[in-house]
């Protein structure tokens, strides 16, 4: 079939089946760190431009890539007919892997036109332009409506269109950025549950052989967490977006009946629903509370960006269906959450979990390593705050209220945070207490094309270099496994292999640097190799004999 747009999700890294990759406490396979799923807006997207008319697909290839080692990615593409290919660059973990693909699609399609979108592809568009002359242009900000114009005026003049949101290169060569078009009021217009326009249909958000459907409140946040590419300040200056947009209760009841209509009954409903004020909260869940029977929802996982009262955690227990709270407080000391602008103590969160056990509500927390402020005496204060909130958990009913949606209280710590492009942080690195290492795309590309984990860390802080910050996170992890073996999340057997592999990876990033400064390429490929393959067989020979 010919296209008029090909959505394509790429790869984090276009090479990860070739080349020996080290993702450490990244993940745990090189796989697992391709970040294969769909953004949400990409289905939105679609969804607008094939009601208007347009033959449009969505094509998961970084999917397609991590199952099938023998998969050809530009057999497949060359097949792949469509007057444009438009490749997400949402966050910058997918750096490398878009312009290669974007690289791909041009020499093969000459005379389709090759876009860029998302909110990585929106802070560095101009570089985009200016350094890679395979890509046509960047639509920025918002997608739907600017992709649906430049997508027909296509079609009608056959040339680059000089539309809203774009930017592209002028006929003398010259760098052209149009105006951006008004940001959404509302989210009422969109779709969100059109998986029949993606393929392969086993990359619709399958997680352990379940399929998750995922929905949001609003776009756009109230919130400035300085790391964040997505935050209020992030919008307001690269989306025109002074204030979130909602979607309205009654179209996320109907989201909720479209997914069921497709199997699907866990449901992530992302944003925090107070963001868009108190009414606009409780007529969600009075709306779901009036729905619940023409509702089938095995779990609502719901964000929540800040501590909860009583009042929320009683609405939200009285819709009568399972509900599972997140909470991302980053880290166990206030001065150093306060730093990267989450205001609230400890005993708000404390309160939080208890009025949460009270309606009978799992909640779990999430934390990083890597923030401004932060060294090994603040990070105890972490280790003593998950220890709290594991206490709570043992005497309280979260761990067993609902079988399968019970987990650790203490959550995991995440990893490494990023400076994410466009964030207040990176815009302003000094002013936070955080050192940029890679300030412009071709930066990240390069390290993101190098082979261990600890090279793509994107930042220093006054506190700790990048060595201290790998250290950091690696006893972190250390921890993390002991505490979930601790409270009976982990046997004996899993932590002392995933124990293990953090040793290992400990052992691996010093070697890694040895063989980065052999100046010989071949030799380094080859030594490279031949390490992965030790630290495979180490691993399996361990797992082999544990204990």
């Amino acid at each position: 079939m010919n296209y008029d747009v090909v959505l394509i999700h790429p790869p984090a890294v276009y090479d990860f089946r070739k080349q020996p990759l080290f993702p450490g406490p990244l993940g745990p396979s090189v796989e697992k760190i391709q970040f294969i799923k769909v953004p949400i807006g990409m289905i939105c997207i679609a969804n607008y431009l094939d009601r208007n008319g347009l033959k449009v697909i969505i094509d998961n290839i970084a999917d397609r890539m991590v199952a099938g080692r023998e998969f050809d990615v530009e057999k497949h593409i060359k097949n792949l007919a469509s007057e444009i290919y438009a490749i997400d660059l949402h966050w910058h973990h997918h750096a490398q892997g878009a312009i290669e693909i974007a690289r791909l699609c041009k020499r093969l399609h000459p005379d389709s036109l090759v876009v860029l979108g998302g909110l990585t592809a929106t802070f560095f568009h101009e570089e985009i332009i200016e350094k890679y002359d395979f890509i046509d242009a960047v639509i920025r900000g918002e997608g739907e409506k600017a992709l649906l114009e430049f997508a027909n005026e296509f079609k009608r003049t056959g040339k680059v269109p000089q539309t809203p949101n774009v930017t592209c290169r002028t006929e003398a060569g010259d760098i052209c950025v149009m105006p951006l078009a008004e940001g959404s009021r509302d989210l009422d217009e969109y779709e969100y549950t059109r998986f029949d326009l993606i393929e392969p249909k086993t990359s619709i958000f399958n997680h352990g052989g379940e399929t998750y459907g995922n929905l949001v409140t609003c776009r756009g946040c109230i919130y400035n967490c300085v790391t964040c590419g997505g935050s209020s300040y992030n919008y307001r200056k690269y989306f025109g977006m002074n204030k979130p947009a909602v979607r309205s209760p009654q179209k996320i009841v109907e989201d909720i009946k479209s997914f069921n209509a497709q199997g699907i009954t866990l449901i992530n409903l992302y944003q925090d629903a107070r963001m868009g004020g108190e009414i606009y909260w409780r007529e969600l869940f009075a709306a779901l509370r009036e729905e619940r029977d023409n509702l089938k929802i095995d779990r609502l996982s719901l964000d929540i960006f800040a501590p909860v009262d009583e009042e929320f955690a009683r609405v939200v227990s009285s819709i009568g269906k399972p509900v599972m709270l997140y909470m991302t407080p980053e880290s166990g000391d206030a001065g150093v959450r306060k730093i990267q602008g989450r205001c609230y103590s400890n005993e708000e969160i404390i309160n939080t979990v208890k009025v949460c056990q009270k309606y009978h509500i799992p909640l779990t927390f999430f934390f990083s390593v890597g923030l401004s402020g932060e060294n090994r005496e603040t990070f105890k204060a972490t280790q003593e705050l998950w220890d709290r909130l594991c206490i709570l958990d043992q005497i309280g009913i979260a761990r067993h209220s609902y079988g399968s949606l019970a987990g650790c209280m203490g959550g995991p710590i995440v990893g490494p945070i990023i400076l994410e492009p466009g964030s207040a942080a990176f815009d302003d690195p000094g002013k936070y207490g955080y050192k940029l290492l890679f300030a412009n795309l071709e930066e990240y590309i390069d390290a993101l094309s190098q082979p261990s984990w600890h090279q793509w860390l994107n930042h220093e802080t006054e506190a700790l270099s990048r060595d201290g910050l790998v250290e950091l996170i690696l006893e972190s992890v250390l921890y993390s496994i002991s505490e979930r073996e601790k409270y009976g999340a982990y046997d004996q057997r899993q932590a002392y292999e995933k124990q293990t592999e953090v040793n290992t990876d400990r052992i691996a990033v010093g070697e890694v640097d040895k063989i980065m400064n052999i100046a010989d390429e071949a030799e380094r490929r080859s030594k490279l190799k031949a390490l992965r393959e030790t630290v495979d067989s180490y691993l399996r020979s361990r797992s082999a004999g544990r204990v």
